[in-house]
């Protein structure tokens, strides 16, 4: 069964600007709301690098684990990263909740602050969740036999929180994320001068 791809937030700036990006080629689902009334396997969630889930829906998740769940996340990151996740990597683990039962948390700023610089963070987290899944999957399915239990995954607007990433720049290039490993159109760069441009057209202003 392929993954469906949930991208759903409050923000009806964002929801235009995905619209406007994914509806080019991509096979996702759109919508305004909530992302705790969707019933999905994974929820990706952003996050500060050393996993303290004192805002946005890292806080509200938490809440939902009684505050169990941001011990748990910064005793992974301790262990796994001595204690601090760089932006452009993720990890997942299980929520104990009923849905969603595994969170990715992807770190979209180090520390908790309104971005005014053009930065890349929306793209390099988006991208860590994305391969962050894919290897889950591709193990899950080796332990199972073929199949996966994931069929789906939610994502809200990476960086559009607290860190206040503008939505068309954060919704473009969460699609660019989207293309390279969903779509499996990563890029090679063979000169320094064509990742620098890349890098370039992620960081643009962009309007809807």
């Amino acid at each position: 069964m392929p993954l469906l791809v949930h991208l759903r937030d409050t923000n009806p700036e964002l929801i235009k600007a995905w619209q406007a990006f994914f509806g080019r080629n991509a096979k996702v689902d759109i919508s305004e709301g909530s992302v705790f009334d969707l019933d999905v396997s994974v929820l990706v969630t952003p996050a500060n690098s050393f996993g303290i889930m004192d805002d946005g829906l890292g806080s509200q998740l938490n809440k939902l684990t009684d505050g169990k769940l941001e011990s748990r996340v910064r005793k992974l990151i301790q262990d796994k990263h001595a204690g601090e996740l760089p932006v452009g990597c993720a990890e997942i683990i299980v929520t104990n909740l009923d849905k969603p039962k595994l969170a990715i948390i992807a770190p979209t700023m180090r520390v908790p602050i309104r971005m005014t610089n053009a930065n890349v963070n929306s793209y390099m987290a988006t991208r860590a969740a994305f391969r962050a899944l894919a290897s889950f999957i591709r193990q899950d399915r080796e332990d199972h036999g073929g199949e996966s239990k994931i069929e789906s995954v939610a994502f809200v607007g990476m960086g559009t929180g607290s860190g206040k990433t503008a939505p068309a720049v954060a919704a473009f290039q969460m699609y660019e994320a989207y293309c390279q490993i969903v779509l499996g159109q990563e890029p090679n760069f063979a000169t320094v001068e064509a990742a620098t441009a890349h890098d370039a057209e992620l960081r643009k202003s962009r309007y809807i």
